[in-house]
């Protein structure tokens, strides 16, 4: 016989790795988070003789001073096909956030609706998952209208790229020309990128807050940064490109001697054949390339003068686990655009999920609006550039827990 029973965080984690739909934001690191932000939080499931079918991470604050909202962070972790646990937990679930005055239930699953390409168009013949939004119906919760918007919650458009049965040559292949050029331009450049340790957050912190102004965005706190890092640990990596400009020196210096040599040695062949189209050829590249080493010593001379040895040039913020690499945050010095140093980043992350067998790099949020009038329609072509497919989830799911007071409620609100 079913149960509706509360989990051991552990019980949870043990459910949660082996669940399909996982993600960051339901996980128990995403829990204690919550906690942190004065969030209850709480661990519910499903068990029949001992094992558990289904789980839930619930989060619940007050609202209108006598209410709670209960808030399920990337929904269920069910199968939502199977429309008689669905119904079973669902009304359980019901039943024990009214006993602790809940005024309505929100839940946003972590399913994809309906399989999309790269450009954001349906796939004929694609996956379809709009059984889902019918259980979900079927339960008692009201389908939120789909939106083309960062507005309005958790993410509800990716863009990802799956890395299962390639390497670095293949993605690099399939990259569009721009974003290929620009990834070995960074290497070329001397761009390097490392990881920041804990007490270094500030020099991402003051880049985001740089690039807010930047951009007119409102960005969070450096509290809230410190806590995303404090509580998912070893899952949250904050990575940083730079330039380390002595050494970008000594190379230059070194590319220096080389080209001199080169040169030296046409210079000869030409005193031996005086018109050889050949030697005035490699004569000629010879010269472009030391007149473009001249060029990028003066300008490395005047970072080190204005800026040090090492400079930081843009950082992000990702959350790893064994399913997916997640790209969350980012920020940029917009003096430094021409070193391309975004790509950098992207580049030794895809590698990195690479080398550990992660099959999923999500860019993660797009705004699902795909025309060149976006005002995200820069972050989508940058994204689009490494490949992959765009895709929606299956939307926001309310469940009105007390129908008349979540009506004032909502007025209220608006």
């Amino acid at each position: 016989m079913m149960e509706f029973v509360n989990l051991t965080e552990a019980e949870y984690r043990s459910f949660w790795e082996q669940y399909p739909n996982r993600t960051f934001l339901n996980s128990p690191e995403s829990a204690a988070l919550k906690k942190k932000e004065n969030w209850k939080t709480e661990f519910v499931g499903v068990k029949e003789n001992g094992s558990i079918l289904c789980a839930a991470l619930i989060s619940s604050i007050p609202v209108m001073k006598v209410y709670r909202y209960f808030y399920v962070q990337r929904g269920f972790l069910i199968d939502y096909s199977d429309r008689e646990l669905l119904k079973f937990f669902t009304d359980e679930l019901v039943k024990y956030t009214k006993n602790q005055k809940g005024l309505y239930i929100l839940a946003d699953p972590y399913v994809l609706y309906k399989e999309r390409d790269i450009n954001g168009e349906l796939v004929e013949g694609g996956f379809d998952n709009s059984y889902v939004i019918e259980n979900m119906e079927a339960c008692g919760f009201e389908h939120q209208p789909f939106i083309r918007s960062y507005d309005g919650g958790e993410v509800k458009w990716m863009f990802s790229l799956y890395l299962d049965g390639k390497d670095e040559k293949t993605l690099l292949k399939e990259m569009h020309q721009q974003t290929r050029w620009s990834v070995n331009r960074t290497r070329k450049e001397g761009v390097q990128v490392r990881e920041l340790a804990d007490d270094e957050m500030d020099i991402f912190y003051t880049m985001m807050t740089e690039t807010a102004v930047r951009r007119h965005f409102e960005t969070r706190d450096r509290n809230f940064f410190k806590l995303q890092k404090e509580m998912y640990g070893d899952h949250v990596k904050v990575v940083a490109a730079y330039l380390d400009v002595s050494d970008y020196l000594n190379k230059l210096a070194q590319e220096k001697d080389r080209l001199d040599k080169e040169m030296t040695e046409i210079d000869a062949k030409l005193a031996e054949v005086a018109k050889s189209k050949k030697f005035l050829k490699r004569q000629r590249v010879a010269q472009e390339a030391l007149d473009l080493n001249a060029k990028k010593t003066k300008e490395a001379q005047e970072l080190m003068d204005k800026y040090g040895e090492i400079v930081y040039m843009a950082s992000a913020v990702f959350t790893i686990y064994d399913n997916e690499v997640v790209y969350l945050f980012s920020a940029t010095h917009d003096q430094f655009r021409k070193y391309y140093a975004p790509y950098a980043i992207q580049w030794y992350m895809i590698r990195y999920a690479l080398e550990h067998h992660i099959p999923r790099y999500n860019f993660y949020g797009i705004s699902g609006n795909f025309s060149e009038d976006a005002d995200d329609y820069g972050v989508y072509m940058f994204k689009k550039g490494f490949n992959g497919v765009v895709e929606q989830l299956v939307g926001d799911f309310i469940y009105p827990l007390r129908k008349g007071a979540y009506s004032m409620y909502k007025s209220l609100k608006k």
